[in-house]
């Protein structure tokens, strides 16, 4: 079971509308905690550069950068 998963969904509440992008791991208490999201200047992934219906190739691009975490795209 991965350590890691990420949360990606469409922000229909940002200015411009973007890809958000979460990543957590479970802790040694066996808890997730929030580590890395896309807003973040450590964030190995300009999502910017997806479009609304670009979510495969993010999916894709995620997996190259983070290849053991869960991805989990919601809508």
């Amino acid at each position: 079971m991965s350590q890691e998963h990420i949360i990606v969904w469409w922000d229909t509440t940002s200015v411009p509308e973007s890809w958000c992008v979460n990543l957590h791991k479970r802790n040694s208490n066996g808890q997730d905690e929030h580590v890395l999201d896309s807003r973040s200047e450590d964030f190995p992934i300009n999502v910017d550069g997806f479009g609304p219906f670009e979510e495969d190739l993010l999916i894709s691009s995620l997996k190259n950068s983070f290849p053991d975490a869960k991805i989990i795209l919601k809508f």
